[in-house]
């Protein structure tokens, strides 16, 4: 199993994937006749916020999600703990690269360069991969990857359904199934100053697993690109902040397909889990 951390990160990074809005669900055909004692439903029948602005937010959120195949961006991460002394944190920074491309089934690259933590810079690289069918983590400094099958060869997989998915995100969903498992409220409204970013808070609804590991999900949206320019988590078990910012966004990317290959160095140790060993047809990475 993925480890705690590595889910927090992905959860962060993967809020700019808007591609991966469909679910199994969206794949089934439309009915073609209805009862004769039941009508569509009208737009204002549709799951809401209680807030028509923050309705709006989210159908356009959607929307995005269908009209993206790839981006790329530089990517900021930062994680913050608090300490023993109220108003003393610790901080570590990351800076690297994200690859991302929905063309069937999700791919993506996080590339950290460099890292910040108590003052001390280093170079060594982490990669965080998904190729379609394994999620592989390379750690440089400590010369180890790790590959772990998600998905059998040809199988479609959802790995970001909220709530059930490995990487949930309240990003690239329907309106209907984000507020199912959160509360999403504006934090501020700028009124005349639409090209001000749009804050969101997404808090998750209580008894369920997302409320269990995080206390909010804030997402700060460019108005103009209708893209997330920075994400904010809370995790509950000891308050630690993550946040990540995406910068020089660029749609439409053209992305080089090994760009999702995480080779393993003759010097590494690698280990490799695939999802039953028992079972037929499972490839290797």
């Amino acid at each position: 199993m993925q480890s705690f951390y590595t889910r927090l990160i992905l959860l962060a990074v993967l809020l700019v994937s808007v591609g991966v809005g469909r679910t199994m669900a969206d794949d089934k055909p439309e009915p073609t006749t209805q009862p004769a004692n039941k009508q569509p439903a009208a737009k204002n029948d549709r799951a809401s916020s209680g807030e028509s602005r923050v309705d709006a937010v989210l159908d356009k959120l959607e929307r995005k999600g269908s009209d993206i195949k790839s981006l790329s961006c530089r990517l900021i991460y930062t994680f913050t703990t608090p300490g023993p002394i109220e108003g003393i944190v610790d901080t570590q920074e990351k800076i690297g690269s994200m690859y991302y491309v929905h063309t069937g089934q999700p791919r993506f690259l996080v590339h950290f360069t460099e890292k910040i933590a108590d003052g001390v810079k280093n170079s060594d690289s982490e990669y965080y991969a998904f190729n379609g069918e394994w999620y592989i983590e390379r750690n440089d400094r400590a010369k180890t990857v790790v590959r772990r099958q998600m998905a059998r060869p040809g199988e479609k997989l959802d790995l970001f359904e909220l709530g059930k998915g490995p990487f949930p995100l309240p990003f690239g969903r329907s309106r209907e199934e984000i507020l199912k498992h959160f509360e999403v409220k504006q934090k501020s409204f700028n009124i005349g100053a639409s090209e001000k970013p749009i804050h969101l808070r997404c808090l998750p609804r209580p008894a369920t697993d997302l409320a269990e590991r995080y206390k909010y999900v804030d997402m700060i949206i460019d108005p103009i690109s209708d893209l997330p320019v920075k994400v904010i988590c809370e995790r509950a078990v000891d308050d630690s902040v993550i946040t990540v910012e995406f910068r020089e966004i660029k749609e439409s990317a053209d992305i080089d397909a090994n760009r999702f290959k995480v080779p393993t160095p003759t010097d590494f140790q690698e280990s490799v889990e695939p999802l039953d060993k028992n079972e037929p047809g499972d490839a290797q990475p």
